[in-house]
């Protein structure tokens, strides 16, 4: 399967999910004692206060980029999905919010070299057929002295004890779930190609990163974010818990 193709399919699963995708807990920033974790987190990654120019790649419906606009920083959001980006621009909207939002490549973003101060995205490595490209894409759009920050985590580890919980879990939640959502939306030939699609273990990412060129590598855990929206989950998907939920930054060299 070609990239283009791939591409394609990926973008149409999240077409398929946009309508719901908030309603997930892990997804849509449900409440404000959640959103002020996020600021918390940013603020304490993020260089001073001043304005910042932020690319948020993948950025589906807008979480981490909205949150950031509503720092006071200029966002411009992209994602191969329209459906997700126009529930984000609704949001944007309703929140009185300026977030910009375009269709683009999260592994190409389509800008200039030196056009942001800040690269940020969420839950998305685990979705990109080549990350190692993107990183260096990323690395590309920034600004001299830039950051990149990286949310992710592990949530299925590959142990047999792990996967006979999600198994379960997974199943009672296909009887009792409105929607289905994530991975299992994609085609086996596009699974078949992503090679984190269990989650993106922190030393992995570090690799990313410093592969990429990026310096001054720095992991912030977000299990007290995991714990926050944990409370909030159905029954059947407190199962299985997420291993690991880091936010990784790095520099680009001045």
């Amino acid at each position: 399967m070609d990239d283009a193709t791939i591409k394609s399919k990926i973008g149409r699963t999240w077409d398929d999910e946009a309508g719901y995708y908030d309603t997930h807990v892990s997804h849509g920033i449900q409440t404000d004692e959640e959103k002020g974790l996020w600021k918390a987190a940013f603020s304490s990654v993020l260089p001073g206060d001043r304005d910042l120019r932020v690319l948020d790649v993948g950025c589906g419906t807008g979480a981490m980029g909205l949150v950031l606009a509503e720092m006071g920083h200029d966002v411009t959001g992209i994602d191969l999905s329209k459906g997700m980006m126009q529930v984000g621009e609704e949001k944007a909207a309703k929140q009185n919010l300026s977030m910009a939002f375009q269709v683009g490549d999260a592994e190409d973003p389509p800008f200039e070299p030196g056009s942001f101060d800040v690269v940020v995205n969420r839950h998305l490595l685990w979705t990109l057929p080549h990350p190692d490209t993107a990183l260096a894409n990323w690395y590309r759009v920034l600004k001299p002295g830039g950051m990149v920050m990286v949310v992710d985590g592990v949530w299925d580890d590959g142990r047999f004890g792990t996967r006979v919980k999600r198994r379960i879990s997974d199943t009672l939640a296909g009887l009792l779930d409105p929607h289905p959502h994530g991975e299992k939306g994609y085609d086996p030939g596009v699974r078949e190609v992503l090679p984190n699609r269990g989650g993106v273990p922190e030393d992995a990412a570090r690799r990313y990163l410093a592969d990429a060129g990026f310096t001054r590598i720095a992991a912030l855990n977000l299990m007290n974010i995991r714990e926050n929206q944990r409370r909030r989950l159905p029954w059947y998907r407190k199962i299985v818990a997420s291993t690991s939920y880091y936010l990784i930054s790095g520099r680009k060299v001045e």
